[in-house]
């Protein structure tokens, strides 16, 4: 069975290796505005999730932050 909506929410929680991904949906604007939203559960390995996570940066045009931590000498005269 496939299933359609709009996302509206999602959580996880990390456990070890693996990483339980909670995703809430809804199926119309009725079932958004009783907040009654279908959820879902996967388990991802952590290397699925950063697949999953790239992806989803590639395909919004978006890129990934790259935070990089410079010394003190670094951040003053750059």
């Amino acid at each position: 069975m496939e299933n359609h909506g709009a996302l509206v929410g999602w959580t996880h929680q990390e456990l070890g290796d693996r990483i339980m991904l909670r995703v809430e949906s809804v199926r119309s604007i009725e079932a958004a505005d009783k907040h009654e939203p279908d959820l879902m559960r996967f388990m991802l390995t952590k290397q699925q999730a950063a697949i999953l996570g790239n992806y989803l940066l590639h395909i919004s045009g978006k890129e990934a932050s790259n935070r990089k931590k410079f010394g003190l000498f670094r951040r003053l005269f750059g």
